[in-house]
This record gives structure tokens, C-alpha cells and sequence, in this order.
């Protein structure tokens, strides 16, 4: 979860800058967290499912309950026992005296690599490239 509590602060911060979240700064940092945690899972689903485990069916009914599931589980787990506050103290107090890299970069460094682990497992699932 460090690498998701540090994405979080880091898009809590763009959030603030831009002015669009000032009454819930906390949705601004999760709206980027959540689609790296889908490629995540589902790189992981797409790794299960080529070894030919049949985990899950997701119809179109069950993709919108695993959403709705997903986003309240990250909100929950944000907001329970105030914890966004204190993922955001602790990288307040580190970053003092060091350099630090601009949101956007984190963010794109972020989603690129989460997205070619997924394309590399969507290969490997559908046995093509290396793969074959």
C-alpha cells in the first residue's frame, strides 16, 4: 500500500493546486488511484485467467458491482480512522529539504507502468509475441 499511499498524496496535492476539490481534496486523490488499482487487479485477473483458472465471469451487471465495490473499498480505506490525514502528515514531514518530482510525472510514470503490465499479461493471456 506505500506505493498507492504515495500515488494518493501526490494526486491529493494536484488536486489542491487545481482548485477543483477544495470542499473534498480526498476524492480529487483517489479519482487517479482507482484506474491503477483496475490495471493492477485486473493484470493480475488476466495472469490467472491464461493459466486457465476460472476465477470470475464479469458480465456487464457484474463489472458495475465490482466498480461500485472497488471505489468504496478505497474510499473506506481513506477514510477510516481519519488515515488520509496521516498518509498526507507523513509525506509532508519527509519531503522537507529534498527534491521532489512534480505530480503529473509521478502520475504517468505510475500509469504507464501499471498499463504495460497489463498489456504484457493481456499477451501472455492471449498467448501472442513472446508468448506464443
Amino acid at each position: 500500500m506505500k506505493i498507492y499511499n504515495y500515488l494518493f498524496y501526490k494526486t491529493y496535492i494536484l488536486a489542491k493546486r487545481s482548485g477543483n476539490f477544495n470542499d473534498t481534496p480526498i476524492l480529487g486523490g483517489i479519482l487517479f488511484v482507482i484506474p491503477c488499482v483496475m490495471f493492477n487487479i485486473f493484470t493480475i485477473m488476466f495472469l490467472i485467467e491464461a493459466n486457465e483458472i476460472k476465477v470470475f465471469y464479469f458480465s456487464t451487471l457484474n463489472r458495475v458491482i465490482f466498480g461500485i465495490v472497488l471505489v468504496a473499498t478505497i474510499l473506506a480505506y481513506y477514510y477510516y480512522n481519519g488515515r488520509y490525514k496521516k498518509i498526507i502528515e507523513k509525506f509532508e514531514t519527509q519531503k522537507k529539504g529534498k527534491f521532489q518530482l512534480h505530480p503529473i510525472i509521478v502520475i504517468i510514470i505510475y500509469y504507464a507502468l501499471s498499463f504495460c503490465l497489463l498489456l504484457l499479461s493481456g499477451l501472455y493471456k492471449n498467448h501472442d509475441w513472446i508468448f506464443a
